[in-house]
C-alpha cells in the first residue's frame, strides 16, 4: 500500500520561488525529500528557516480630534 503526501510551492515568495527551483534538479523528487527526511530523523539533517518577511504595520487614519482632547 502507498501514501501519497503533495507538497505545493508559493512561486510568488522568493524563497519557495528558490526552494522550488532546485527541487527541479532532481528527477526522483520522492527518494530526495525521503533522504531527507531520514537525516533529519537520525540527528544529521541541517536545520535552516525561511527569512522571517518583515511584519508590516498599517494604521487607520481617524481625523475625530475630540479623541487628542484627552492629551491636553
Amino acid at each position: 500500500m502507498r501514501k501519497v503526501k503533495s507538497m505545493s510551492f508559493n512561486l510568488a515568495d522568493p524563497y519557495e520561488k528558490e526552494l522550488n527551483e532546485h527541487a527541479k534538479k532532481f528527477t526522483n523528487f520522492s527518494g530526495y525529500v525521503k533522504r531527507l527526511i531520514q537525516r533529519d530523523m537520525e540527528g544529521n539533517a541541517i536545520h535552516f528557516h525561511q527569512p522571517k518577511q518583515q511584519e508590516v504595520t498599517t494604521y487607520e487614519e481617524n481625523n475625530d480630534k475630540s479623541i487628542l482632547m484627552g492629551f491636553l
